[in-house]
């Protein structure tokens, strides 16, 4: 097929887990969804999936680490394979130990048989020098407002107490030794120690100050949301050392929510929000932390100026259709990019 023929009507076929992709082609690329096989053995799904995949311009996973890799590692045993690998929202971590440095090494050789990377962060350094994916590699793709569909309906109020919420790589005990004493009511809504845990979390009880209180809510986003929503400041402390992006989902939703919104800097963060859209601070500094927390407490202009910047940049995200829409767009611009440069090589 011809570069003119292709991109005047080419339908790009994609080996996917979301099924929503065939909604969102662009003018001159439809795209057809194969569903990434499902069953009770993972990998027998991922030999059947590549098998499937041969027929494919694209396989396109969203946060499946194992799925990804033992797909790499299937290209890289038959290099013939010509769909390309994209990975989206792969969540990559700092290796510990010596089991870790190994699987580490592997992932360095398996991680070469990746097409791209779709990620949420501008900042991929990290990524870079532990796994060394080549920068060319990585795609910004923006994030968007979870459940925007509740979130646009939910009522905002201010009960004057600060929220911390969420499970990945939460600095519980920084949070806690900055609030400690102060005059100011805090809300952690939080799964249970042996869920977050899974996530690089964990909350001692023995920390607990006593202007803190802990609430395991029954996990639906109606119940988180109702917290936030009634939060004045929605404060985020995330450990260092990310190599992506912690806290990403709750503040795009704490911001849609009107929320001044408290982080740590890192990946996705201090990368993503340049226009002062929260208030930044350096990880595991609990002197930061409470100084910042005091200031947009107690002053309402700086906090409502601030929670309008986020809101601002929030909405700009919009929801799950939006997301889909610049990943499928992203996937016919690359595919005419590759018709230009082939019809280049051809000349």
């Amino acid at each position: 097929m011809s570069p003119a023929s292709r991109t005047a009507g080419h339908k790009l076929k994609i080996l996917t887990d979301m099924h929503s992709l065939a909604e969102f082609g662009t003018e001159n690329v439809s795209i057809s969804v194969v569903p990434y096989p499902k069953g009770r053995y993972p990998v027998l799904n991922v030999m059947r999936g590549f098998l499937v995949s041969f027929s494919c311009d694209y396989i396109v996973l969203n946060f499946t680490p194992t799925r990804i890799l033992l797909l790499a590692f299937c290209k890289l045993l038959i290099p013939i394979h010509r769909a390309k690998l994209v990975s989206l929202d792969l969540i990559l971590t700092v290796p510990e130990g010596t089991r870790d440095r190994f699987m580490c090494c592997v992932k360095i050789i398996l991680l070469k048989k990746v097409y791209r990377f779709l990620v949420y962060f501008k900042n991929t350094t990290g990524y870079q020098r532990i796994y060394r994916v080549a920068g060319n590699k990585f795609v910004y793709i923006p994030f968007k407002i979870n459940s925007i569909e509740l979130v646009l309906k939910q009522s905002i109020t201010d009960e004057a107490y600060i929220f911390c919420g969420g499970k990945s790589r939460r600095d519980f005990g920084t949070l806690f030794s900055a609030i400690a004493g102060q005059p100011v009511s805090v809300r952690v809504v939080t799964p249970t120690n042996d869920h977050i845990a899974e996530h690089g979390s964990f909350l001692d009880p023995s920390q607990l100050p006593a202007n803190v209180q802990v609430v395991h809510d029954d996990g639906t986003p109606q119940s988180f949301l109702k917290q936030m929503a009634a939060a004045r400041l929605v404060v985020l402390p995330i450990k260092r050392n990310n190599l992506s992006a912690s806290g990403l989902g709750v503040y795009i939703m704490a911001m849609a929510l009107k929320k001044c919104v408290i982080i740590s800097a890192g990946p996705g963060v201090d990368d993503n929000l340049t226009g002062g859209q929260a208030i930044i601070v350096p990880p595991e500094d609990p002197v930061a932390l409470r100084s910042a927390i005091l200031q947009a407490f107690h002053d309402d202009e700086y906090r409502n100026l601030v929670a309008d910047n986020g809101y601002r940049y929030a909405m700009s995200l919009g929801g799950t259709k939006r997301l889909l829409a610049s990943i499928a767009h992203w996937l016919a611009a690359d595919c005419s990019r590759q018709d230009s440069s082939n019809a280049t090589m051809e000349k």
